[in-house]
């Protein structure tokens, strides 16, 4: 279950940590297996964050702790590996999650800068975590567009990934069936496929039957709203 983390304007430090709270504690009510903390809503002309801003997510995950034992992952926005490093050292993650590994893309944030990612060190830094990465990822233009699915998967796999996550477009669009099996058939039955956008009450059944794991987010945020707080009843 996704926890935005919503660092962006308009936000006090106050804000930020009480809605995170009320979130984390909605979906532990709610029976989720497990959390992923993201910085959502904020701007970025480079790949890593302020020492603000990792204070800010650092306030977020040691109240967290506090009240749940749930198993969770991190993911800084846009690809800021020191900060999720130290963060998941800090904290106890079981996980780090990145939104590119071995994809070089153009960001959709205003300025549109390019990360060219380094799998190897990526790897090395990250080295204590399970890592999950996001192949051709939503909200990122991949580089050269003509670079097949499949191509990053293996990559992905070969720069010893823990997992691979496909993704729709956007946030809170699934992915494709076609999409999810490309990847299935390129890498080995055993590998952990998971779904990383899109799943709701309508398509979760079919889609258990396609990947390990789902990471959820939009369909359980109140109206279907990315930005508003997680409702319990979805």
């Amino acid at each position: 279950g996704m926890v935005h983390i919503k660092n962006g304007p308009g936000y006090s430090p106050q804000q930020t940590l009480d809605y995170a709270m009320q979130d984390v504690e909605r979906l532990q009510v709610g029976g989720i297996d497990g959390l992923l903390f993201e910085n959502w809503g904020r701007e970025y002309d480079r790949s890593y964050i302020t020492t603000n801003e990792v204070l800010q997510i650092s306030s977020v995950l040691r109240a967290a702790t506090e009240i749940t034992k749930l198993p969770f992952g991190i993911n800084v926005l846009p690809l800021d590996l020191n900060a999720d490093n130290r963060l998941a050292a800090s904290y106890g993650a079981k996980f780090v999650h990145i939104d590119t590994f071995v994809d070089a893309v153009k960001t959709d944030y205003k300025n549109g800068f390019v990360i060219r990612p380094n799998a190897n060190t990526i790897r090395l830094v990250l080295e204590p975590y399970a890592l999950m990465v996001n192949i051709q990822t939503k909200h990122y233009r991949t580089l050269p567009h003509n670079k097949k699915l499949e191509t990053s998967a293996r990559q992905a796999v070969e720069a010893d990934a823990d997992a691979v996550v496909v993704t729709g477009m956007l946030t809170g669009k699934k992915p494709s069936k076609i999409k999810i099996e490309r990847v299935r058939r390129v890498v080995e039955d055993n590998f952990p496929i998971w779904q990383g956008s899109g799943a709701d009450e309508f398509n979760v059944a079919e889609t258990c039957q396609l990947v390990d794991g789902i990471i959820i987010g939009t369909s359980l945020k109140k109206d279907g709203i990315t930005e508003n707080p997680v409702d319990l009843d979805r």
